[in-house]
C-alpha cells in the first residue's frame, strides 16, 4: 500500500469538502486514519506552507 498516494487522495477529498481546512484539522484526521501529516505532504510536493500545499493539490 502506498501511504503517500492514499494520503494525497484523502487530502484532496477533504479539501473538496472544506476549502478552509486548517493544518491542525488535517493532522488530527490523518493521525486517526493512519495517513501522512501535513508536514510530510508539504515535503513531498515541495510546498512552503500549508496554504501552498492546498493550492498545489486542489
Amino acid at each position: 500500500m502506498n501511504y503517500y498516494e492514499k494520503s494525497k487522495k484523502m487530502f484532496k477529498k477533504k479539501l473538496k469538502e472544506n476549502k478552509e481546512i486548517l493544518k491542525i484539522e488535517w493532522d488530527k484526521f490523518a493521525q486517526e486514519n493512519c495517513l501522512f501529516s501535513a508536514n510530510t505532504l508539504m515535503f513531498h510536493v515541495n510546498a512552503n506552507s500549508f496554504e501552498d500545499l492546498k493550492e498545489k493539490l486542489s
